[in-house]
């Protein structure tokens, strides 16, 4: 719910799945100090000269964290997906022209964190909303719930 709209107030999140407001607060507030909430981005949607791309993205350096969350702070990214196999990451990007994506690709490029990158210019996409966005918040709330829980565990 919260990447489907980063505006909804606790109030409407609890309403929509049968929590009260502060226990939505309190979780979201656990999601942020643990990190699986990592920031909040304005949600841009295409508009005249805008491009959508998606940059699939090697890694040089283990562990990978350090450059995912450099990617995730770049200008214009609007999510990091980490992967297993071939591709370390997917980044998704929304930028104001191909001029942007090309400089985006070479800063990325740069970087000695990452060893290669290649991008591709979205020409359709269709958002697929519906209840399912409910059961995913829940789900990844249970997640770090269930991670922190092992982490807290395996300290102790």
């Amino acid at each position: 719910m919260l990447e489907a709209n980063g505006r909804l107030s606790a109030a409407a999140i609890g309403r929509e799945i049968g929590l009260s407001r502060t226990a939505v607060q309190d979780r979201i507030a656990g999601m942020e100090q643990r990190g699986t909430i990592s920031g909040y981005h304005a949600a841009i949607e295409d508009g005249p000269g805008l491009v959508r791309a998606v940059l699939f993205v090697g890694i040089a350096e283990r562990p990978c964290d350090k450059a995912l969350r450099w990617l995730a702070s770049l200008e214009g990214v609007t999510a990091v997906l980490s992967l297993s196999g071939e591709v370390d990451a997917v980044v998704s990007a929304v930028l104001p022209g191909v001029e942007a994506l090309s400089a985006l690709n070479d800063r990325v490029a740069q970087s000695p964190m990452i060893s290669a990158v290649r991008s591709q210019v979205v020409r359709f996409r269709q958002l697929v909303a519906g209840q399912q966005e409910h059961a995913d918040l829940l789900a990844v709330m249970h997640v770090a719930e269930v991670a922190a829980v092992q982490e807290h565990g395996a300290a102790g």
